[in-house]
């Protein structure tokens, strides 16, 4: 069989209401010279029987069966065992509940055409659990921003990266040879986010080519774990504990060049903190979760810069407003 080009990695679990169309989105593809590595963590469900009648069907599509549930602290091991059997040149991620737009491997091979592009990615459409889309990020960037996506020079993303992920997992495509220079994908602390730190260390080993079109879709749906509070909080805590070690390795003269000093990257921490119990506020006032929210927009006051400390106040007095109107009910 002729070596696929490229590798896609698919981890899944408990996926048999999504892991179809997943598929599809793969077999789609207008560029056919892939082989799909799905690894299902000893999901519960139908969702290995569904893989299976498909790779039955199509040699490209490789079933491993997990015995036991690695879990989302194991993430890394996960991907890096799907790394390691790979025959590609470039690797693509596409969990089992996401799926692609059918031009996806064609609109990015020919970014690689350039050989110091280690990363290829662009924008995702984010949908309902029905697939329907409803937003699309990131959103349209400037020319200047274009210039920082495409990481040049070298590092230059990380003016952006070090403080908000903005690359969307399904959307990339790397450069294998790139990915094996960092040792494959990173988990740090036993958070369970494998793309952040994975793309902050290839920052520093070549450019990105940015593509201004959808090349993925996210899946937004209710049974993803990080949906709880807990997880939210959690998973943004770990995120600052990542940033802080990455930074800390960096050299005085990449900080120096990407123009984020100590200072200015206390600052920028605390202002992203800010937005980070900003944002959780809302989704709590969302879910009427009155006295959460409230907290939330008192941290986001004190660190906030002015626009999102007034956003947080009002945020703060609807919350405020909900919980009269609940209790009066309650009379």
């Amino acid at each position: 069989m002729k070596t696929p080009l490229v590798s896609i990695i698919t981890p899944t679990y408990n996926h048999e209401k999504y892991i179809g169309e997943c598929i599809e989105s793969v077999l789609s593809q207008t560029f056919p010279d892939w082989e799909q590595i799905i690894i299902d963590d000893a999901s519960t469900d139908r969702t290995p029987e569904i893989i299976e009648q498909y790779a039955k069907k199509d040699k490209r599509i490789k079933l491993i069966r997990h015995k036991k549930n690695y879990g989302i602290y194991r993430l890394a091991d996960t991907y890096n065992e799907a790394l390691n059997i790979s025959n590609g040149e470039f690797i693509a991620v596409l969990e089992g509940d996401d799926f692609w737009p059918e031009y996806k491997l064609e609109k990015q091979i020919p970014s690689f055409d350039d050989k110091d592009v280690v990363l290829s990615w662009g924008k995702v459409g984010v949908t309902t659990e029905e697939g329907k889309l409803y937003d699309i990020t990131p959103k349209k960037p400037s020319n200047k921003e274009i210039v920082i996506y495409n990481n040049r020079p070298v590092g230059n993303i990380l003016k952006i990266l070090l403080f908000k992920n903005v690359i969307p997992a399904s959307s990339v495509m790397i450069r294998k040879e790139g990915l094996l220079s960092i040792e494959g994908f990173q988990q740090f602390y036993g958070i369970p986010v494998v793309d952040y730190p994975t793309w902050l260390h290839l920052s520093l080993k070549g450019h990105f080519a940015y593509i201004n079109k959808i090349l993925g879709y996210w899946r937004n749906h209710s049974s993803q774990v990080t949906k709880t509070s807990y997880f939210r909080q959690a998973r943004f805590n770990y995120r600052f504990k990542i940033v802080e070690h990455f930074y800390d390795s960096l050299s005085y003269e990449i900080k120096n060049r990407i123009g984020v000093t100590e200072k200015s990257f206390a600052k920028k921490k605390k202002y992203r903190l800010a937005e980070f119990y900003y944002d959780d506020g809302r989704i709590e006032l969302k879910e009427k979760n009155w006295k959460r929210a409230r907290e939330n927009f008192k941290k986001a006051i004190m660190l906030g810069n002015t626009k999102v400390s007034i956003k947080a106040l009002i945020g703060y007095l609807i919350s405020l407003f909900y919980s009269y109107l609940f209790y009066k009910r309650k009379q």
